[in-house]
C-alpha cells in the first residue's frame, strides 16, 4: 500500500492513541475486572475475577487495603516498568498493605486453568470508637493486626457461637465450608453465608455464627478499627 505525505500524520496519531491505550493505568476501583460490589463510608469492596489467560489493565493501588484470596491459582504480576513475577496464590491467604507512600501500579495475569478470585477491601475511613469492648480481640485466631484493621480466622476447631456485640465494621469472608449462618440477635434474622462470598456486618450489630457440626470451615473476619 502506498502511503502519501498526508496520511503520515494521521498514522502517527493513531499509533500514539494505541500506545497510550495499551499503557494506560486506572485506579483499581475503575479496573474492569475489579467489580465494586459494596461501598460505604468505611470500606469499598472489590470482587476480582480473572479468567484463565486474562490480564488486567495496569491499575493503581493507593488506598490502605486488606486482601483475601478465594481460589487456588497460579498468577503472575508485573509492576510497571519491571519484569513479570510468577505467584502461586494459596486459597485463604490474607494480607494488608498501606500503599502509603509506596503506591503500587501493576497488572495481573491468570496463568492457571481455573479462574482467579480475590477480594480487595479498601479502607476509606476509620471507625475509631471509644467503646472498650470494640478494642478487645474477638475469640478467634488473629491473623494480623495493625492500626487500620484486625483479621481473624474462624475454623471448625475454634468456632464459637457466643454473641458478639459493640464491634466496628466487619467483613466476613467464607473461604471454604458450608452451612455457616449469620444470626442477627436484635433483628431476629438469619442469613446463610456461601463459600467464596462476603457478608458486611454493620457497626454495633449483636450477632453470632452457627455452623453444621463437623463441617470444614475457613472463614476470615476483617474488622475495621
Amino acid at each position: 500500500m502506498k502511503i502519501n505525505e498526508r496520511t503520515i500524520p494521521a498514522l502517527i496519531i493513531l499509533l500514539l492513541f494505541f500506545a497510550t491505550t495499551l499503557t494506560a493505568q486506572v485506579q483499581v476501583s475503575e479496573e474492569p475486572m475489579h467489580h465494586k460490589v459494596f461501598q460505604n463510608k468505611y470500606i469499598r469492596l472489590l470482587d476480582v475475577w480473572l479468567q484463565p489467560g486474562d490480564t488486567t489493565q495496569y491499575h493503581i493501588h493507593a488506598t490502605p487495603s486488606v486482601f483475601v484470596i478465594l481460589s487456588q491459582t497460579v498468577t503472575a504480576w508485573q509492576k510497571k516498568g519491571e519484569e513479570w513475577v510468577t505467584d502461586h496464590s494459596p486459597k485463604g491467604k490474607v494480607w494488608y498493605r498501606s500503599f502509603a507512600p509506596d503506591i503500587l501500579v501493576h497488572r495481573v495475569c491468570n496463568l492457571d486453568t481455573l479462574p482467579f478470585h480475590v477480594n480487595d477491601i479498601e479502607i476509606l475511613s476509620a471507625y475509631n470508637t471509644s467503646n472498650s469492648s470494640a478494642n478487645n480481640p474477638l475469640p478467634f485466631i488473629i491473623l494480623f493486626e495493625n492500626e487500620k484493621a484486625v483479621a481473624y480466622q474462624v475454623t471448625a476447631k475454634n468456632f464459637n457461637p457466643q454473641i458478639i456485640k459493640n464491634r466496628g465494621p466487619i467483613v466476613a469472608e467464607l473461604v471454604t465450608g458450608d452451612g455457616v449462618v449469620f444470626n442477627d440477635v436484635l433483628k431476629n434474622k438469619t442469613i446463610g453465608i456461601k463459600a467464596g462470598k462476603y457478608m458486611y456486618i454493620e457497626p454495633g450489630t449483636s450477632f453470632y455464627f452457627t455452623a453444621v457440626a463437623k463441617a470444614e470451615i475457613n472463614m476470615v473476619l476483617f474488622e475495621i478499627k
